[in-house]
C-alpha cells in the first residue's frame, strides 16, 4: 500500500512539473499568463562567440525554451531579441540552446500571474548569465527595476525627488519611499548617478511622453565601499569579456553590470610572466581590469584602464 501511495506522488509530482509551462489544457493560453521578453547580448555576434568556444554548430539559430510538457520554445532574432508568452505563474526555467549544444539554464521564482518580465542575458563561453531583470505586474500595478542611477533630475529633501534609473523617471516621496543599504537607513542625497539599486514601485500617470514610477523602496546595493561609477573614482572590474571594439572591451561582471573598458596601446595586458597584445584578447575571456572610471555612458560604466590582467583565456 504504501509504495503503491509512493508511485502515485511521484505521478502526480511529474505531472505537476510537465505542466510548468503549458502542459495544462485548461491553463492560460499563449496570449495570457506571464510574459517575457529578453536580449542576448551581443545579437548575432554571439554565435560567433559561442563558435569561438569550440562549438561546431557555427551559424545555427540559438533558442530559448520554457521547460514543461509541451514546452514552449522561441528563436533569438539577428538583434538578438526575443519573446515568450503564456508562461506560468510561480516559477519556472528557461534553457538556452545554439542547434542542439546546450549553452545554459536560468531559473525565475515568485513569477506573479500576468507579470511582465524583461530580461538581460550574455552569453560567454559556454554558458548564459542573468545581466539584468525587471518585473511590471500587470493588473497588479507593481514594478521592480534594477540598475544604475543614470540622473538625479530633482533632488529635495521635503519634497519629491526625481532619479533616471535604468531608462525609467523614479520618484522618492517623503513617508511613501523607504530608502536603505542594508539595514541602515539612508537618504535621497544618497541615491547618487553611478549606484546600482532596486527599485520596487508603482505607476504614476503620465506626464507627456514619461510615466513616472513612485518608488516604495530604493535599495542600495554597491554600499559598504564597494564600486560605485562615478567619474574620477578608483575601478576595478572582473569577468568576462562580452564584446570587443577597436579599442575597448565590454565586460561583464556578476552583480555589477556592464563596463566598457577603454585599453590605450600603453596599457600593460598580462597573464603571470605572458604579456598579450590588444589584439590577442578574445570574447569569452575572464579579466581583470584595473583603472579610472570615467562615468555612465548608455547605461555602461566607462573605466580608462591601467592594466588588464588575463585570468583565462
Amino acid at each position: 500500500m504504501r509504495s503503491r501511495l509512493f508511485v502515485l506522488a511521484a505521478l502526480a509530482s511529474v505531472a505537476a512539473f510537465s505542466a510548468a509551462c503549458g502542459g495544462n489544457p485548461t491553463g492560460p493560453s499563449p496570449s495570457e499568463g506571464v510574459v517575457l521578453d529578453g536580449t542576448l547580448l551581443g545579437g548575432t555576434a554571439a554565435l560567433a562567440l559561442h563558435a569561438s568556444a569550440g562549438s561546431t554548430a557555427g551559424a545555427d539559430e540559438i533558442t530559448v525554451t520554457c521547460r514543461g510538457n509541451p514546452a514552449i520554445t522561441t528563436i533569438v532574432g539577428t538583434d538578438g531579441r526575443f519573446t515568450l508568452r503564456g508562461l506560468p505563474a510561480g516559477g519556472f526555467t528557461l534553457d538556452f540552446k545554439q542547434g542542439s549544444t546546450p549553452l545554459g539554464s536560468l531559473s525565475f521564482t515568485e513569477v506573479k500571474p500576468n507579470q511582465e518580465i524583461t530580461i538581460t542575458v550574455a552569453l560567454s563561453g559556454s554558458s548564459v548569465a542573468l545581466v539584468e531583470q525587471k518585473r511590471n505586474g500587470i493588473g497588479h500595478g507593481d514594478l521592480e527595476i534594477e540598475g544604475l542611477v543614470q540622473q538625479v533630475l530633482l533632488l529635495d529633501l521635503a519634497g519629491d525627488s526625481r532619479f533616471l534609473i535604468d531608462g525609467h523617471t523614479v520618484v522618492a516621496r517623503p513617508g511613501q519611499t523607504a530608502i536603505r543599504e542594508g539595514n541602515t537607513a539612508r537618504t535621497v542625497s544618497d541615491v547618487a548617478v553611478g549606484r546600482r539599486v532596486h527599485v520596487k514601485g508603482t505607476w504614476l500617470p503620465a506626464e507627456g511622453g514619461t510615466q513616472p514610477v513612485l518608488a516604495s523602496e530604493i535599495k542600495l546595493q554597491d554600499g559598504d565601499g564597494a564600486f560605485a561609477c562615478v567619474a574620477g573614482a578608483k575601478a576595478e572590474v572582473e569577468g568576462k569579456i562580452t564584446a570587443k571594439g577597436a579599442a575597448s572591451i565590454t565586460v561583464l561582471q556578476q552583480g555589477k553590470g556592464i563596463f566598457e573598458c577603454q585599453v590605450s596601446p600603453g596599457t600593460p595586458i598580462r597573464k603571470g610572466n605572458t604579456s598579450y597584445k590588444f589584439e590577442q584578447l578574445g570574447t569569452g575571456w575572464q579579466v581583470h581590469v584595473k583603472g579610472t572610471a570615467q562615468g555612465l555612458v548608455a547605461g555602461a560604466c566607462t573605466v580608462v584602464a591601467s592594466e588588464v590582467k588575463v585570468q583565462q583565456d
